[in-house]
């Protein structure tokens, strides 16, 4: 068990989170890995000593919350545009950071850091990292900033798609959309200018990505991959790689697969989601069919669009669209493993650690692996050709292997991304006492 003494020796007693995203319901991966942060920051210190600002719509406020809620306004379309405007042809901001900024939510978090005078602040992503200034430097008070993915990396992988598939389809907005103005929204879709916007975010998010890792006392992402890309970038600075917290959300795979059958999870409304089946339909489904003509592939996730319910037309009985299902235990129980085809993307792919957690073993590209320990004795097989993942789809089938692969996958799990695992790590990460504070002055925005 993890000594529950251990975070005391930086003398931490008070938490301050600070987002956009409210964590609740964890239906997003975002959303898991604050909800993570905050059982983590509750267990150590008690929920009453953690506060979490939420910038926002008053009528978005949740009528419940696990920790201590301070509602902050959210800045008006009217300053949004305002900011974009002034602040993102001149290069000062990227146009997530410009979108954030204003009087009203920098005010918002000078006052709840005044309010309850943390021992720990946590900024999430460099949209709020622009607000270090308002985080007074003090004695014991750690100032840490959760950049989440390198977004610079996602648009980068974007872009490369862009140019290496001709027929894929790029969301640059993800969860974010929600916070951009309807008159702007479509800037981001139209191909033209969503190649302008990319590449021109790409820059700026790199800078403020590195002039965040050269101003907080320690920057975390989930990807240890890209975590040691950005320290790299930044000599001297301390940058982590924190596992989410997954909870297991349903019962372990008990007994071996009664069949060549396999199951796909993701939102296929999603852009990298829907490339990714798409490819595997027309590339990888035709090759597998030939080695194992039962194999069948079951699909859960809604917003599948015409291209997706097109081929799985074609494929027949070998596919299966589900959209969404609220009890999963049967269906992944019963399938020899979760796979998950993705071209592009950033990050680590929750759905990956899902399986983990039940034991379910994992065939994947190299990005939809990307940040997550693969190969022998780790439960995923990482395939970058067609050939290859149909071939090793084909060797999960095997009574033998499936059950080695399963054992893995659940030791995998155990020790890399269960309660305990994650929680020493966020330790060592947050409450640790092993730096100081950020030196007074010093401003990522």
């Amino acid at each position: 068990m993890v000594d529950r003494h251990v975070p005391q020796r930086n003398g931490a007693r008070r938490a301050l989170v600070v987002s956009a995203v409210d964590p609740y319901p964890t239906d997003a991966g975002k959303k898991v890995v604050l909800a993570g942060l905050l059982a983590h920051l509750a267990d150590r210190l008690g929920p009453d000593n953690v506060h979490y600002g939420l910038v926002g719509r008053p009528e978005d406020v949740p009528e419940t919350f696990p920790v201590r809620l301070h509602p902050l306004r959210r800045p008006s379309t009217r300053e949004q545009l305002k900011s974009v405007v002034t602040r993102v042809p001149t290069g000062r901001s990227s146009l997530q950071e410009a979108l954030l900024r204003g009087q009203a939510v920098a005010a918002g978090v000078r006052a709840v850091v005044d309010e309850v005078d943390p021992d720990l602040v946590v900024l999430d992503t460099v949209r709020f990292a622009q607000y270090l200034a308002q985080v007074p430097a003090r004695p014991g008070r750690r100032v840490v900033c959760y950049l989440d993915d390198l977004f610079s990396e996602r648009y980068a992988g974007m872009l490369a798609a862009r140019r290496r598939f001709a027929d894929v389809r790029i969301e640059p907005l993800g969860n974010f959309g929600a916070l951009v103005p309807a008159r702007l929204r479509p800037l981001a879709e139209w191909g033209p200018t969503q190649k302008l916007l990319l590449a021109a975010e790409q820059r700026l998010v790199a800078r403020s990505e590195r002039r965040a890792a050269a101003a907080f006392d320690r920057c975390l992402l989930v990807n240890a991959n890209e975590a040691g890309l950005l320290a790299g970038r930044v000599p001297g600075s301390t940058v982590l790689a924190v596992p989410p917290l997954v909870r297991p959300a349903g019962r372990a795979r008990m007994e071996l697969p009664t069949g060549p059958h396999f199951v796909m999870l993701g939102l296929l409304s999603l852009a990298h989601n829907e490339d990714g089946l798409v490819w595997f339909l027309r590339e990888v489904l035709p090759r597998l069919r030939e080695r194992e003509p039962g194999a069948t592939l079951t699909v859960v996730g809604r917003g599948a669009g015409t291209r997706v319910t097109e081929l799985a037309a074609a494929g027949g009985d070998a596919v299966r669209l589900m959209g969404w299902v609220d009890d999963l235990d049967e269906l992944l129980c019963r399938s020899a493993a979760l796979v998950n085809p993705l071209r592009f993307g950033s990050g680590i792919k929750l759905k990956v650690l899902e399986a983990l957690a039940r034991g379910l073993p994992v065939v994947s590209t190299p990005v939809g692996a990307d940040g997550i320990e693969a190969g022998p004795g780790t439960g995923i097989t990482v395939a970058d050709t067609p050939d290859a993942f149909a071939a090793a789809m084909v060797e999960l089938t095997a009574p033998e292997r499936a059950g080695a692969a399963g054992r893995e996958a659940s030791e995998h799990y155990a020790r890399t991304y269960s309660r305990e695992a994650v929680f020493a790590r966020y330790d060592e990460a947050l409450l640790s006492a092993d730096r100081g504070v950020p030196a007074p002055g010093r401003s990522a925005g």
